[in-house]
């Protein structure tokens, strides 16, 4: 009687390790996400999973010749509700020293010019996001403003310095196509200012010009989609002179038979 019982108890804690066994294993397994329906009932429809456990957006691309898109290029175009540092506006211009000082103030002696300008360089930035929030970004900040190395000029009484701006783009109208029957690729739009180009009065003159440049730009493309401006570089001589380049990002179908591989990791 007493081997029965010891036998039964056996059984009993066999059994509740296998089921506690089978519930981990059933909690282990990953989410198979997509359409589910209930097994027991083959003809019920089909019932979509929630946002909780949605599919990851697609955080890869590939270019027109099948290799993958640098990880910068791809953040750049992609992550548009946030800043990255890719995504920039970066203004070379000619400042004179003067226009650095406040009420009151005067030019120190000469080792300490270039001091002074990188204190104030970030003055040189002043209106130029203005200009970008009046067609193109939804956001914009001052990422970095420093004085270009040793271009204090003395006889001249000017200084070069450099400012970068990041920026996010106003919301697309319209979302973004299957990236992965896509190819991604990028184009540069060049333009030259001199004393004489109508409309090149001032930096934000030059500025607005390349926005504006890079919007026809994208629109003249007749075979791709969702064209956005990624980076724009623009170099101020002063008195109406002066060049900038913009690198517009857009997608196009991929050739026929052509299937993208996503990475492995």
């Amino acid at each position: 009687m007493l081997l029965k019982i010891i036998i039964g108890l056996g059984v009993m804690l066999m059994l509740a390790g296998f089921g506690a066994a089978g519930i981990q294993y059933w909690q282990g397994l990953p989410d198979q996400g997509g359409v589910v329906a209930e097994a027991s009932d083959p003809g019920a429809e089909p019932v979509e999973e929630d946002a909780a456990t949605a599919k990851p957006k697609q955080t890869w691309l590939v270019s027109p010749t099948g290799g993958l898109v640098r990880r910068d290029d791809v953040l750049t175009y992609l992550a548009q509700e946030r800043f990255v540092p890719s995504r920039t506006v970066a203004i070379t211009r000619v400042v004179a020293l003067q226009d650095l000082l406040v009420a009151g103030e005067k030019l120190p002696e000469q080792p300490y010019l270039q001091v002074l300008a990188d204190i104030r360089a970030p003055m040189a930035a002043t209106g130029a996001c203005a200009v970008l929030l009046e067609e193109l970004v939804a956001d914009c900040a001052v990422q970095s403003a420093r004085v270009v190395e040793d271009s204090v000029d003395l006889l001249a009484g000017t200084v070069r310095i450099r400012v970068e701006l990041v920026f996010r783009l106003k919301p697309d109208a319209e979302e973004l196509p299957d990236l992965s029957a896509r190819a991604f690729s990028t184009d540069i739009v060049d333009l030259t200012f001199d004393a004489g180009t109508e409309g090149a009065g001032t930096v934000g003159d030059l500025l607005l010009s390349t926005v504006r440049a890079a919007q026809t730009a994208c629109k003249a493309q007749k075979r791709t989609e969702a064209c956005r401006v990624m980076r724009m570089d623009v170099t101020w001589e002063g008195d109406g002179a002066g060049t900038a380049q913009a690198v517009i990002g857009s997608l196009a179908r991929l050739p026929k038979g052509m299937y993208p591989a996503p990475p492995l990791d």
